[in-house]
């Protein structure tokens, strides 16, 4: 029986988790655990975890009651998260982090609280909840009551709506957690999109690269904002590619090379010091409706002064007074549209509909929320939406390119002498090889040479042509001409595919060996 007081009943149920904790350690201390069937210990550890996250969530609500109390600051702490850091031994970012979800709990997100502490969200969903109320706009709509939510056909009582909070935590059920942190990131986009361009600014203040010659090398740190951090991490993934069979480099180790190898493409193919403008690639998914707004809306800040383009409730045309009814986009080099493909396309604001700019209410924005007809910008590998200004910023400095392949626009062989491959010669190369031919390696072209397969230009007076090239990866074509290794196209046999044959210089046929399945070495 546990007290009646709270006090009590606080004092007694720790000491009654302490000793259940005390049983648990005792069984992984011993080694017991090994004689339990393995289905036992994955359901232990599945009720392990949701106590943890239950407890967590505990603790989480004694932190803002202590804080109030002001007790702590009789130390001389300077704040409460300092004093939590000390008297919990956690780092300060630990302290300062579960002070603020704490007080969001408590003060935003009541339901959150009740959900976590009954066990129906964990951790990582509460995380993702305290994120979205970071702004009044945002908690104000977590707060509201969604509209636009289907009835009931039969004559049960219609519960009232849910708040925006509560719509968000019944979905925590329906999808994984990284659907749920999409979703509730989206959220608090449609919410208060501003936030998201203010948090981008601030990153941007942040951002700095520090590259200092140590002993022996160069140690780099630093900051990228998410945008700049994915450009840079999309170009080193592109230059490190996969890993071959035999390479036995680290992941840390490779992208140290592909770093190297991205300042060696830059030097190499005169993209630095001559005035070059290369931009970076990036993915970004965006829906028509929305690219189409935020360019309009783009293009009307800089028309200022000419009325808007929008659209009335399902694409319907508003009368006079309000915008204009929408028209459809035209590409470029359409009739009466913007001409050319290039970095500039603020033409395209001319022909493209902003949708509404202004004047929508919080219950437009949950609805909005609810029918997802504006799915805003995401960059490939984040989970949040891009800042609108970003969007604007990479489309007006984009290119739209129609590239035709066909047997009538190749040149497939070339009827002179060429010491270098270039223009249509090495894009029918590229087309054919796509990869680096080095058995086991897949480097894409930006990191390959056209290599003289059978004949060198020079050593043996090889005719450049598409019969006496292949790409070969900078590690590979290296490798090729400093041992010795011979080329030979093989032509198309019954069981076997066209490709390029590699022989060493003992005359053994190298070949691409797959790593044998539950074993460390390749068969």
């Amino acid at each position: 029986m546990l007290p009646d007081d709270a006090a009590g009943r606080l004092a007694e149920g720790v000491a009654l988790l302490s000793a259940s904790v005390e049983v648990l350690t005792g069984l992984a201390a011993s080694g017991d655990l090994h004689d339990i069937s393995a289905t036992i210990l994955a359901r232990a550890e599945r009720q392990v975890r949701a106590l943890e996250h239950r407890l967590s969530a505990v603790r989480l609500s004694i932190l803002p009651v202590v804080e109030d109390d002001g007790a702590w600051a009789l130390d001389g702490s300077r704040s409460f998260p300092a004093w939590l850091a000390r008297h919990d031994d956690v780092p300060r970012g630990v302290a300062n982090r579960e002070s603020r979800q704490a007080r969001a709990l408590r003060d935003d997100l009541p339901a959150t609280l009740a959900a976590a502490l009954a066990g129906t969200v964990g951790c990582d969903q509460v995380t993702a909840m305290v994120a979205a109320c970071t702004t009044t706009a945002r908690a104000a709509a977590l707060a509201t009551p969604v509209t636009g939510l289907p009835t009931r056909l039969d004559d049960a009582p219609v519960a009232p709506p849910p708040t925006g909070e509560e719509f968000l935590l019944a979905q925590a059920a329906l999808h994984p957690i990284s659907g749920f942190q999409r979703l509730v990131r989206h959220f608090a986009h449609v919410a208060d999109p501003d936030a998201d361009d203010r948090g981008y600014r601030g990153a941007v203040e942040r951002e700095y690269l520090e590259l200092s010659l140590t002993l022996g090398g160069y140690h780099v740190s630093g900051f990228l904002t998410e945008v700049h951090g994915a450009a840079l991490r999309t170009a080193l993934d592109a230059v490190a590619g996969a890993p071959a069979a035999d390479d036995e480099r680290t992941p840390t180790q490779r992208r140290a090379q592909a770093l190297a190898d991205l300042a060696r493409l830059a030097l190499d193919n005169g993209m630095v010091g001559t005035g070059a403008a290369v931009r970076p690639h990036l993915n970004v998914t965006v829906s028509w409706t929305e690219l189409q707004r935020q360019l309009g809306v783009d293009g009307d800040a800089r028309r200022a002064g000419r009325s808007s383009a929008a659209t009335g409730p399902a694409g319907s045309a508003r009368s006079a007074g309000a915008p204009r009814a929408p028209r459809a986009p035209r590409a470029p080099g359409a009739p009466g549209a913007p001409g050319g493909a290039g970095p500039d396309c603020r033409g395209w604001t001319e022909s493209v509909d902003p949708g509404p700019v202004g004047g929508s209410t919080r219950d437009d924005d949950l609805s909005r929320l609810l029918a997802l007809d504006r799915t805003p910008a995401v960059l490939e590998g984040s989970t949040g939406p891009l800042p609108a200004t970003v969007l604007r910023a990479i489309a007006c400095d984009s290119e739209i390119t129609r590239i035709v392949f066909g047997p009538d626009g190749q040149v497939l062989n070339v009827g002179r002498a060429q010491r270098t491959i270039t223009g249509q010669l090495r894009r029918a190369v590229i087309a054919r090889d796509r990869h680096c031919t080095y058995p086991g390696c897949d480097q894409p072209p930006s990191r390959c040479d056209v290599h003289h397969a059978e004949r060198h230009w020079a050593a043996h007076h090889g005719e450049t042509s598409t019969a006496n090239a292949a790409l070969l990866c900078w590690h590979h074509h290296s490798l090729v001409d400093t041992t010795s290794i011979t080329m030979r196209w093989r032509a198309p046999a019954s069981g076997s595919t066209a490709g390029w044959e590699f022989t060493d210089r003992h005359g053994r046929r190298i070949e691409h060996r797959p790593w044998r399945s539950g074993e460390g070495r390749r068969t």
